[in-house]
């Protein structure tokens, strides 16, 4: 059982959509799916009052999973739209890194693959004294970064590979989030230039801009399709090597 854990170099830069399209993509190529997501903040209230993780909607339906399966994917909602360390002050919750890993461990054991979304970037705070990269390492998790091909964001694509791996993790690689290949000037293409050049990281994938319907519609099916021909999937299954997860 194997799993990569999905980070960013900042917050809305589309690990959600990245991570459920990779989902999407692996399980169009026949993989049985997992994904998980350790807490999730700005979460909304149903008409009975329950709190619900849109992003955990996303990734539920990547995977080919049910919402009855929720509260496996993700172990903590929270409603304010802040760091979980804080929204979950807010909340009157204590989030246990425990729960996490464990919860983290079922899903990652009940499947061929899982994709993990973290929270924010690579240092965000789970709580006050365990951020993002402690999940992660805790769960020994090779990591990608999703990038976007915009003004100053290769020096932090540097910073957060180079953080990562300062803390003991494995960094597979970025994926671009939000590509336009008709569009792409010199701005966009000397990004991917960079990224790899001072990373030595390898660039695997373009997602492009997705319609709004692909990620809205009873399945995703055709976005999977799309992260397929744009994301070496195999690849990045093959860098994952044996798995110490297994």
């Amino acid at each position: 059982m194997k799993a990569i854990g999905i980070t960013a170099t900042d917050t809305e830069f589309g690990k959600t959509v990245v991570s459920s399209c990779l989902a999407a993509g692996f399980k169009y190529l026949g993989f049985d799916m997992g994904v998980f997501k350790p807490a999730a903040s700005g979460c909304v209230r149903t008409a009975e009052g329950r709190l619900v993780s849109e992003d955990a909607e996303l990734l539920i339906k990547g995977a080919g999973l049910t919402m009855a399966q929720h509260d496996d994917v993700v172990p903590y909602v929270l409603e304010a739209a802040l760091a979980p360390a804080e929204a979950s002050k807010l909340a009157g919750v204590k989030l246990e890194p425990a729960v996490m890993k464990k919860a983290a461990a079922k899903m990652i054991n009940s499947h061929k693959l899982t994709v993990v979304e973290g929270v924010g970037g690579i240092s965000a705070p789970l709580t006050d004294n365990y951020l993002v990269k402690d999940f992660f390492c805790d769960m020994k998790l090779p990591v990608i970064i999703v990038v976007k091909p915009l003004l100053g964001n290769v020096n932090h694509a540097v910073l957060s590979a180079y953080y990562a791996q300062h803390e003991g993790l494995k960094v597979l690689g970025f994926i671009v989030n939000g590509w336009d290949e008709e569009n792409a000037g010199v701005l966009e293409h000397s990004n991917l230039y960079y990224y790899e050049k001072l990373t030595g990281l390898p660039v695997l994938g373009r997602l492009p801009v997705l319609n709004k319907e692909l990620l809205t519609g009873p399945d995703m099916l055709e976005a999977g399709k799309i992260a397929a021909e744009n994301i070496d999937l195999q690849r990045i299954y093959k860098l994952l090597g044996d798995g110490e997860n297994e």
